[in-house]
């Protein structure tokens, strides 16, 4: 009979989520010690691949998760280190697993044929390999009389594939805590597909029984931990199978059923908005009561809307589970020895960004690796430890997430990047020579200008860092460059915490209103041009805070008539790359909270717009790019990115 297809999603999402964690842990078995824990885990999620797919009928899946699973065993059994070659072996059959789920969740088809050539080199490393001497499961003798004995139950989850498996971490925890007296049934006696699994054990122990419970409650997939200790008077009588208080109940949801969610909570607060504003036209005998109803119901929508922003958060682990491979790969590629260490990985973004950085975070890494980090001989003439290290860090600042990418290499060339970014064309000699050295860093932003002097099939184009900017500020967050000659590089990301809410500043030109990111504006000032012989300028300098500042008419950029009386108008002072800038507008209107929508044709292809919102009296609202409105203004010669 034909399996059910129904359950091919189900198998794909969890298929892919143990076939990504696997290539993680295979990259991390190099420098875990040969036996070590880590090993289980490779093997179950092996096993659990291998099971799912097996009840599918997906017969290529099940031969080479069988021939890598038999592999990870006798390489277990052995006293030393996997090899290289046999962990780029591993890593391949993991790829080519993902690769086949994917298949087979585009195609809808269950009978992927298998690799054979790939079965057959798993195989033949496999055989290559001694088996050891199979040898009974031992227990302590009944000889700790002087130790506490504990009786203890352990239920397994429903869905563990692999319940052998997890029996025998679970075996190998009780024995870390004392005397294993006695455990069933043994781990060999478990059969994947039999449901829920109980196991129970009696250990004679110096642990007390809240050591013992968080030990055995931090294998994964364990259920519940019922102990009996030697205080009770009458046998055992373990409770039935019912949830404990700290279990929480997790369900899948489809990221693009959160977005309408979300897209529906913004909808009822543009709805009660817009009822407000017709409230304030009622009798107002009625309209105080009316008033009354519509703010709690807007309290009770912007609860919605803010738990369905906080069901998009992501943990920013989403990002960088991928990494230590494309290190590891790379590092072996251009023969250096690299290390990442990542901190933070529990710390939430919006889905959105989770999204948008993907790539730009891998470029970010492969260039520390590619452009920083030197070659082991290089380092130890410049007495630095052979191995170089990535350290990648994120961290919680309010409402905001500050991401930090730093290596240990040689560190940016200041004086290489003014001559590259003169030949570009990008800047003039003599702007060229009036940059420091912390200025000159933020040039490897510039399109075309590389920090590597030569072109590899890596890197070295010039073609990604500009990309990686527009990414980070097109989620409305920055992106700054340090370095430190010979010592190396750091990169920091500023991002917002939510992406699709942001506080804007309204402003009036010629009749229109306009939004910009309130977060990018340093201060508003007025300026009475018209006494200096400056109406209807297109761009003259102001002094602002004793500095001096271009400024550009907002009117003029977007071909609007100013509608400003003569006498002061007000002033937006931005900043960009380091340089500050001013737009003249005819009014400032006040601040609002909006929920950001991207742009739709022809709207998305008009330089200086950044989005689109909706405000409460239904009025929709265009969201300006700062950057982009620096660039229709055009920059002076030897600015950067059309500064002023």
């Amino acid at each position: 009979m034909e399996p059910p297809r129904k359950y091919l999603p189900l198998f794909v999402a969890e298929a892919t989520e143990q076939l990504e964690e696997l290539s993680r842990e295979l990259v991390r078995l190099e420098a875990e010690p040969p036996g070590g824990p880590l090993w289980d885990s490779i093997f179950r999620r092996a096993h659990s691949v291998k099971g799912s797919a097996a009840t599918l009928a997906l017969a290529g899946i099940v031969r080479i998760a069988h021939a890598a699973e038999t592999l990870v065993g006798r390489l277990k059994s052995r006293p030393v280190r996997p090899s290289r070659p046999e962990i780029d072996l591993l890593l391949e059959a993991a790829d080519a697993l993902l690769s086949r789920v994917r298949a087979a969740a585009r195609s809808q088809r269950l009978d992927e044929p298998g690799d054979a050539a790939l079965v057959e080199r798993l195989t033949e490393a496999a055989r290559a390999i001694e088996p050891p001497p199979a040898a009974p499961v031992a227990f302590a003798a009944d000889a700790d009389s002087g130790l506490p004995r504990l009786k203890i139950a352990i239920e397994l989850s429903p869905r563990c594939a692999a319940p052998s498996a997890r029996a025998l971490i679970v075996q190998r925890r009780l024995r870390s805590l004392g005397s294993l007296l006695d455990m069933q049934p043994a781990p060999q006696q478990l059969q994947a597909g039999q449901g829920l699994v109980r196991l129970t054990a009696t250990i004679a122990t110096k642990a007390t029984v809240d050591e013992v419970r968080a030990s055995i409650r931090g294998v994964p997939e364990v259920d519940a931990v019922y102990i009996e200790t030697p205080a009770l008077e009458k046998p055992a009588s373990f409770p039935p199978v019912l949830p404990e208080a700290d279990r929480a109940l997790t369900v899948r949801v489809r990221a693009d059923s959160l977005d309408q969610l979300l897209d529906g909570a913004g909808e009822m607060l543009l709805g009660i908005a817009r009822l407000r504003d017709s409230a304030r036209k009622l009798p107002e005998t009625f309209s105080a009561a009316f008033e009354g109803e519509i703010d709690r119901l807007r309290r009770q929508a912007r609860e919605l809307h803010g738990r369905v922003m906080t069901a998009r958060l992501t943990p920013f682990s989403a990002l960088t589970e991928r990494l230590p491979r494309a290190v590891r790969d790379l590092g072996h590629q251009l023969g250096k020895q690299v290390d990442i260490e990542i901190q933070g990985t529990d710390v939430e973004l919006d889905r959105a960004a989770i999204e948008t950085l993907s790539d730009p975070l891998v470029h970010i890494v492969r260039n520390a690796v590619d452009h920083g980090i030197e070659s082991p001989e290089t380092r130890a003439a410049a007495g630095k430890p052979a191995r170089g290290r990535v350290l990648l860090a994120a961290r919680r600042e309010r409402d905001s997430v500050v991401v930090e990418i730093e290596d240990d290499g040689r560190g940016l060339d200041a004086p290489g990047l003014r001559e590259r970014a003169v030949r570009a064309g990008a800047l003039t000699a003599e702007a060229a020579a009036a940059l420091d050295d912390s200025r000159s860093y933020e040039l490897a932003l510039l399109p075309g200008i590389s920090t590597k002097s030569e072109a590899t099939d890596v890197s070295g184009r010039g073609v990604g860092m500009d990309a990686v900017q527009r990414a980070v500020e097109g989620l409305g967050g920055a992106i700054r460059l340090h370095s430190s000659p010979g010592r190396g590089t750091r990169v920091t990301l500023k991002l917002p915490l939510l992406v699709s809410v942001a506080q804007l500043l309204l402003v009036q030109v010629g009749g229109e209103v306009f939004g910009l990111p309130l977060y990018k504006v340093l201060l508003t000032t007025e300026y009475d041009l018209s006494a200096r012989g400056g109406e209807g300028f297109e761009s003259r300098s102001l002094v602002v805070g004793g500095q001096l500042v271009r400024a550009y008419s907002l009117a003029k950029l977007f071909g609007l008539p100013s509608l400003a009386p003569p006498g002061p108008r007000p002033f937006l002072v931005m900043e960009l790359d380091g340089v500050r800038f001013a737009l003249s507008v005819d009014r400032l209107l006040g601040q609002e909270e909006a929920v950001m929508k991207p742009l739709f044709p022809p709207l998305d292809r008009i330089q200086g717009l950044a989005a689109v919102t909706v405000l409460g009296n239904g009025r929709p609202l265009l969201v300006l790019d700062p950057r982009g409105l620096y660039q229709m203004a055009g920059a002076p010669e030897g600015k950067i990115k059309g500064a002023a």
